[in-house]
């Protein structure tokens, strides 16, 4: 089993304060009610891919920006919504700190600081004209506001704190990105499969390949290949699946459902030795097809070496998981899924998570009934 992330702490992050959870196991089942974390709780974990980077934590923010496709958000403003909100004033500092068990070491991280009036110098106020909708004649704006702070990481027994200053109009594109990650963490949102760009690493692999189309035949069993082949008028590559009847016929023409599923054995190929986060891991996919990809994403992630965080509304889909163990055959030691609840108390704001063992919801469930998820 692969148990990357043993424990993680959440003191602050987005609205989620003082969450703890101490054992964490190789597939973590995140239920919970409508707004209780379980999307931060992902974004949080996203933290330990890189910590030391800065330019790591302005990803995250923009996440969710990225799934509409005309968001006015800035960076900047995205950034803000990353730290709590139930601050008294716009003068108090502002923090977002945790701290995790992984691969080996005791992780801490820690941004904070304050919002405060800035004046742009020269080149910053030129970056305006190129990279926004300033206009030479324009008067140009000569102060904004900005967050400033540090970011201290400490990792075993290494500490590591930088400066940071960001402000209204700063830019993540050309910023330095750091090579060496932390942990191999892969994210999948509830609608990356529409994403496109699905077979890289599927193809370089001919058994997983091969493994990928079996699950495929549960929506057609006509499906004999997957396929990456050149457009001659583009020149650029279509995917594209093999039908013993059809022919070669291109991805797009394909529902959704067989697009998550390459979404998500992509995901697992590339978090290889790592981990792999999955939102709302439901989406798209009928439940009566649940039991055997949910087992095809078990079977891979013991493959790959990976372990999975997954968020789910459905009671369904936490069942069909569930039901993938034969727990009448397992030791309860070597157990390799948990459920973890998460739940919001509105009035202390303090966030709470109640970690069972999979066979102990297996065998209560009828007890537990749709409190899994509450």
């Amino acid at each position: 089993m692969a148990i990357h992330i043993e424990s993680l702490q959440i003191e602050q992050f987005r609205g989620i304060h003082q969450l703890a959870i101490s054992h964490l196991n190789h597939i973590n089942l995140i239920a919970g009610d409508n707004n209780c974390g379980k999307t931060s709780f992902l974004e949080a974990l996203l933290l330990l891919r890189n910590p030391r980077d800065f330019t790591n934590t302005l990803r995250i923010a923009r996440l969710r920006d990225n799934l509409t496709m005309y968001s006015g958000t800035s960076t900047y403003e995205s950034l803000l919504t990353l730290f709590p909100h139930d601050f008294l004033n716009e003068e108090e500092t502002r923090m977002i700190e945790l701290r995790a068990h992984c691969a080996g070491m005791d992780v801490f991280y820690s941004l904070q600081g304050k919002l405060q009036t800035i004046l742009l110098d020269s080149e910053e106020q030129k970056s305006l004209l190129r990279y926004y909708s300033y206009k030479a004649k324009d008067v140009l704006p000569s102060e904004c506001q900005a967050f400033q702070g540090t970011l201290l990481v400490g990792i075993g027994d290494s500490q590591q704190q930088s400066n940071i200053s960001f402000h209204e109009y700063s830019l993540v594109s050309g910023r330095d990105v750091a090579n060496d990650r932390f942990l191999n963490m892969i994210y999948l949102a509830p609608f990356d499969h529409l994403r496109g760009n699905l077979f890289s690493r599927i193809l370089t692999n001919e058994s997983y390949k091969n493994l990928c189309v079996s699950i495929l035949q549960l929506f057609d069993p006509g499906i004999t290949d997957l396929l990456l082949l050149k457009n001659e008028t583009t020149n650029r590559p279509v995917e594209c699946v093999k039908h013993k009847d059809l022919g070669t016929m291109p991805l797009s023409t394909y529902g959704d459902g067989i697009k998550k599923v390459l979404s998500i054995a992509s995901g697992i190929a590339k978090a290889l030795n790592g981990i792999l986060l999955i939102d709302e891991v439901e989406t798209a996919i009928h439940s009566r097809y649940f039991e055997e990809i949910f087992r095809f994403i078990a079977s891979a992630c013991r493959k790959f070496n990976v372990q999975v965080f997954i968020t789910s509304h459905s009671i369904e889909a936490i069942d069909a998981f569930l039901s993938i163990e034969d727990y009448d055959k397992t030791p309860v030691e070597e157990d390799p899924i948990n459920v973890v609840t998460l739940k919001k108390d509105a009035h202390s704001f303090r966030s709470y998570a109640r970690v069972l063992s999979g066979h102990h919801v297996y065998q209560n469930r009828e007890q537990f009934g749709f409190e899994v998820r509450l």
